[in-house]
């Protein structure tokens, strides 16, 4: 009975641990001194495109900033469904503009509801105004539930030459450990 026991104790521990990872989000911030600037979402879809959490939004954007310039995270907004999100709902993920320099987020695996998400392939979305309506996105889509991973996704722009000019995050690493 005791080895049974303990062999049940140690499966559980087992499977604890498996869940114990977290997705880590890595990027280079830059502010850019300009009006319809600096406002970022970063969030998680499932591979559907549905809005799983968000990791953080920018304070201005989620708390009525989309009402005054709707171009404002336009994207996030309709994913999150922030109008019939309440003022708790909001507070929990939204927060100052970052301030130049490197940013890390942390995901705990759960959803907007607080449960864990199963194992799967997820999407990480990130959405910025750099300028109005001139915006730039990242893409990854990682395997939560299995090995540890990395990757660097993908950046893209609403015009492709914004590229070369100021950009607001830059370098950004998806680890899940």
């Amino acid at each position: 009975m005791k080895k049974i026991s303990l062999t049940l104790f140690l499966l559980l521990l087992t499977v604890s641990f498996s869940f114990a990872k977290v997705l880590t989000v890595t990027y280079n911030w830059t502010r850019i001194q300009s009006h319809g600037s600096n406002q970022m979402a970063v969030w998680l879809e499932d591979t559907k495109g549905n809005h799983i959490s968000t990791l953080f939004v920018t304070q201005w954007g989620a708390k009525g900033g989309y009402l005054k310039r709707p171009l404002t995270l336009s994207e996030w907004t309709v994913k999150y469904d922030l109008p019939n999100a309440t003022k708790a709902e909001v507070d929990a993920i939204s927060g100052a503009t970052p301030q130049t320099g490197p940013q890390t987020l942390v995901w705990n695996g759960k959803d907007k509801k607080g449960k864990i998400v199963p194992p799967g392939t997820y999407v990480l979305r990130m959405e910025a105004n750099i300028l109005d309506a001139d915006k730039m996105f990242f893409r990854a889509e990682v395997k939560i539930g299995g090995k540890n991973q990395e990757t660097k996704g993908a950046i893209t722009f609403t015009r492709p030459e914004l590229a070369s000019g100021n950009v607001l995050f830059k370098d950004v690493l998806v680890q899940y450990k």
